[in-house]
């Protein structure tokens, strides 16, 4: 799995607009319909749907 990068403001916002913490989290694979993002205590990988 690819490392995972610090998230824009606009990614940010959009993680809290899904209830999420964006300081938990890192962006690992960016695609047109979907995001993986990395957390980054555990490593646990989870797929959310792009803006």
């Amino acid at each position: 799995m690819k490392n995972g990068k610090k998230l824009t403001v606009s990614q940010r916002q959009h993680l809290q607009s899904l209830g999420l913490d964006p300081n938990d989290w890192l962006l690992s694979k960016k695609k047109n319909v979907e995001w993986v993002i990395v957390e980054r205590s555990s490593g646990r990988a989870q797929v959310i749907p792009a803006p």
